[in-house]
């Protein structure tokens, strides 16, 4: 009663971004908003706070240059920090500090930072515990962050049941949203590095409980940018960004990136530049299974389509990359591969004027590529709508 009738009393609250503690405290906030600045690396406190915690815990255990080296290595994750400050000051382990230091360091060995994450996913309803993992798969499969209206689709189409929304929700001290792009990505990259270590590990030493199929993330990834490479409505068709003259360079059309945001979907985009790579970290299971609509996008006109996007957005390059990794497949029928092999003959000796400018897909590299090649034969007439 004391404290009720006290107006200058005032409660100052932290925590991580739990949905659960947000819930609890969002309508009794007199701020108009929470704000999450704890996993930030854009705000120079944060950093500051974490250097400070860091050389007051380990002073006299680490020399001041490996104290450093770990607040670079938080990269703004207090809790990382702290698990950190607490292995190496640990009474109850035989390890050395500077050994436990090198384990700390390392990129690629676990470490018990492990044990944090595990208490996030512990807190997951066990009857959404499969649907979390095939939906943290797919995440950890795709090669750039996606937006939420994306990577919903995305779930949708691999059959999953549930929202990118309600995992960020749920899995907040993990995932970030974005506010303006509503991108959707992992806070931490030891994060990534968890989820991986749990793509390959063995039921027997996984203690985690996480399970991720990797190969099945890829599978359903490609399987999806096929389905939007393909899409009658936001997919790939001729003169995507309703270029006016076939007299310009891509560098000398007026807002280029204006036309290529407002014609060409983020999916879209997404799909031109990955799906060659999603095919390629599948195993032949999956390769079979898609083999047909692969070849499907390599024939004219899509393929043709195709390099449009690629040469607006810059990705005709690893566009021949990925061509290349998808000839060392094994899942893909002889045809197939040789299909492959075409394109990416044709785009490398016509690379200059495909990268420079659109038009000249069909004005200068269909009429000289090979008569005999199966490009120069549908292309003949097929290659226009």
């Amino acid at each position: 009663m004391v404290a009720r009738e006290t107006r200058n009393l005032r409660i100052f609250i932290t925590s991580r971004p739990d949905p659960v503690i947000e819930a609890v405290l969002r309508p009794l906030s007199i701020k108009a908003e929470l704000r999450d600045r704890l996993h930030s690396i854009n705000h120079h406190d944060n950093i500051d706070d974490i250097t400070a915690y860091v050389h007051e815990s380990l002073h006299g255990v680490l020399s001041q240059d490996k104290r450093q080296r770990l607040v670079e290595k938080a990269q703004g994750l207090f809790i990382w920090a702290s698990t950190a400050c607490r292995m190496l000051k640990g009474e109850a382990t035989l390890d050395s500090p500077e050994s436990i230091y090198n384990r700390l360091v390392a990129v690629d060995q676990t470490g018990d930072i492990d044990e944090v994450y595990s208490l996030v996913f512990e807190r997951v309803d066990s009857k959404s515990y499969m649907t979390m993992c095939h939906m943290l798969g797919l995440l950890l499969a795709a090669f750039e962050p996606l937006p939420i209206g994306d990577l919903d689709d995305l779930f949708k189409h691999a059959g999953i049941q549930g929202t990118a929304k309600v995992l960020v929700q749920n899995l907040g001290s993990v995932l970030t949203e974005d506010a303006t792009t509503h991108v959707i990505q992992f806070r931490h990259p030891t994060m990534v590095e968890y989820l991986r270590r749990c793509s390959i590990a063995t039921d027997a030493n996984n203690r985690n409980r996480i399970s991720i199929d990797m190969t099945k993330a890829h599978g359903q990834a490609a399987s999806w940018c096929l389905k939007c490479l393909k899409s009658r409505n936001e997919g790939l068709r001729f003169n995507i960004c309703q270029l006016e003259s076939s007299f310009y360079l891509n560098r000398q059309i007026p807002n280029l990136d204006v036309k290529v945001s407002k014609f060409i979907p983020t999916r879209l985009r997404y799909a031109v530049s990955h799906w060659l790579l999603h095919v390629a970290e599948t195993d032949d299971n999956w390769q079979r299974t898609l083999r047909s609509e692969v070849r499907h996008v390599l024939r004219v006109p899509y393929v043709l389509y195709w390099m449009e996007v690629l040469s607006l957005t810059g990705g005709v390059s690893r566009a021949i990359s990925g061509l290349r990794a998808l000839t060392q497949q094994t899942g893909l029928t002889e045809e197939t591969i040789s299909s492959i092999t075409e394109v990416r003959r044709c785009m490398m000796a016509f690379l200059v004027p495909i990268q420079d400018s659109v038009p000249h897909i069909y004005i200068s590299m269909l009429p000289f590529t090979p008569r005999w090649s199966n490009i120069h034969l549908e292309g003949d007439v097929s290659w226009a709508p």
